[in-house]
């Protein structure tokens, strides 16, 4: 459920997974991650002259999806080279400027993903060229990353596997829920002290 915000609200007390389920259909893939951007125009020069997208689509409409309330917005969708999307909404009519700080990493950040590190190097360059500030690269032992902030406040990363990539990763699979136990025991205490998450049932029906 949400509310009239649109914040989404859980009216649970215990996430459940019901035993009865067929397996769920095999995602494909990610068609398109979309945020609200500032201003269209803007959010173009970053991630087609910057990043090298292309614009695929600019789509004004003038009522909300679903609920069919009126406001005009447009919807942007620039393609990468794996057929998916990277999309914003440019809402002028309710738009703050506080929407568009710069934001933690930690809070909302996306990668994108090159071949090669002479690639990864390139577009640090091609970034600092366009007045950016970039961090990095940065060596996570599986990757090599880089970052940067889009004029809507988005934390963007280009990244660059390393040999190394899928063993690492097979790995840290193998591991996996032993990891999980630990850390939701762990930060238990002080979830609960500072949130409202709602547990998750063990046994039969638990997430698996």
């Amino acid at each position: 459920m949400s509310t009239s915000t649109g914040e989404a609200v859980s009216s649970a007390t215990v996430h459940r997974t019901p035993g009865d389920l067929p397996a769920a259909p095999r995602i494909m893939g990610i068609h398109h991650s979309a945020w609200r951007c500032r201003d269209a125009a803007e959010t173009r020069w970053f991630y087609e002259s910057a990043c090298g997208l292309e614009l695929e689509a600019a789509m004004v409409f003038n009522e909300a999806p679903g609920s069919g309330l009126p406001v005009r917005y447009m919807h942007l969708f620039f393609k990468l080279a794996d057929g998916n999307f990277v999309a914003f909404f440019d809402v002028p009519d309710s738009a703050k400027e506080e929407y568009f700080r710069q934001r933690s990493g930690f809070n909302m950040h996306f990668a994108m993903e090159v071949a090669t590190l002479e690639e990864l190097e390139a577009f640090k360059r091609r970034w600092e060229a366009h007045g950016l500030t970039v961090y990095g690269p940065a060596d996570h032992h599986f990757c090599h990353s880089i970052y940067t902030h889009d004029p809507n406040g988005i934390q963007v990363e280009i990244t660059c596997k390393t040999p190394a990539h899928d063993a690492i990763m097979a790995g840290e699979r193998a591991q996996r829920e032993e990891i999980m136990a630990k850390w939701t025991a762990d930060t238990a205490p002080v979830k609960a002290a500072r949130l409202k998450v709602v547990p998750v049932a063990a046994g039969p029906g638990a997430v698996q």
